[in-house]
């Protein structure tokens, strides 16, 4: 609204200037401010009141390029001399409307400026009949020609515009996607193997500067094969899935679940003890053993065996994670569906 008021009182300038020149008279340009301040206080007096929301464009673009318009040809009737100066001001409003405007609301505008010109002339010819009407003719003529052929560059250049943010808007989300895909495990939405490891490095990294400790859980379905084979690879997948929200469930909020591979998934536990890592794991077994496996009959229980270590800052990853896969299947080796944990 402000850049439009801006544009608008360049006409009372141009209009003080025709007077210096003595083309026009001094209390033109002070009626014609006057008249756009008007319209201004009344446009911000809509938009303080909220009516402008009752439009189907509450930035009411529309509505003030009509009043421009309207203003423009008004102005024009009394400017003499000056009139070619003003006619200026029909092509800077359809280059204002190309920033919101499609081009047949483009082609609209330039159908009421060439209508009230055209009117204004008209009238203008009727009030003076022994004036030449021929130079103002040819500049109508002029203006009929020229600004339809602008507002198609102006709908043309907008429709550039409207196609380049509709391509960065598909950018945008491709490369979220992009970024899912490098972080995420497809099939249940946990972060995959690349992310766990990336974030293990920052967690060893943390330690290493702030003290303290972390833990990890590995966790393994058991008989995921035999899920697979009694009830096919789609239950599998549902297991997999509905496995990943009851472990989430169970965890703290800032705790990372990923999955490494197969139905093998990692828990990292950042400022855990191996108690509180241990009973994280209880938690989380105990809320698989209790759940409703989707494609599975209702008396089939999931479970799930897990290896919990804890990692001060001396160790590598790789060692924490191998103590944490022999966790993981010495709980195995005595008997699955339990916690193991090792300090």
């Amino acid at each position: 609204m402000f850049i439009a008021l801006g544009i608008s009182l360049l006409i009372p300038v141009i209009l003080a200037v025709s007077a210096a020149l003595g083309v026009t008279g001094f209390g033109l340009a002070a009626w014609s401010a006057a008249l756009i301040l008007a319209l201004a206080l009344g446009f911000y007096a809509l938009f303080r009141i909220g009516l402008n929301l009752r439009f189907d464009d509450p930035s009411l673009t529309r509505e003030m390029l009509v009043a421009a318009v309207l203003c423009v040809a008004l102005f024009s009737y009394w400017a003499g001399q000056a009139r070619p100066a003003l006619e200026l001001f029909y092509p800077m409003a359809v280059v204002f409307g190309a920033l919101r405007f499609s081009a047949r609301r483009l082609l609209g505008i330039t159908i009421v400026a060439l209508l009230a010109h055209a009117l204004m002339l008209t009238v203008w010819q009727i009030n003076h009949p022994g004036v030449d009407g021929m130079g103002s003719l040819l500049d109508f003529v002029a203006l009929a020609i020229v600004l339809p052929c602008f507002a198609a560059v102006c709908a043309f250049v907008n429709s550039l515009r409207t196609r380049l943010s509709d391509s960065n808007s598909k950018l945008t989300e491709a490369l979220a996607r992009i970024e899912r895909i490098a972080v995420r495990d497809e099939l249940t939405g946990l972060y995959n193997r690349r992310f766990l490891m990336d974030f293990l490095a920052r967690e060893v990294d943390r330690v290493r500067r702030s003290g303290g400790g972390y833990a990890v859980c590995m966790i393994d379905i058991d008989h995921f094969k035999d899920i697979n084979d009694k009830f096919g690879h789609g239950a599998g997948d549902a297991v997999l899935r509905h496995f990943a929200s009851v472990v989430e469930r169970a965890m703290r909020s800032i705790d990372v679940l990923g999955r490494l591979g197969g139905e093998e998934f990692l828990v990292v536990l950042p400022d855990a003890s191996i108690a509180g890592a241990r009973n994280c794991a209880e938690r989380i077994r105990q809320a698989v053993e209790g759940s409703v496996f989707p494609g599975l009959p209702s008396d089939y229980h999931v479970t799930v065996t897990a290896g919990v270590v804890w990692s001060g800052p001396r160790e590598m990853t790789t060692d924490l994670l191998a103590r944490a896969d022999a966790a993981l299947y010495s709980g195995k080796a005595a008997g699955r569906n339990r916690v193991v944990a090792v300090g």
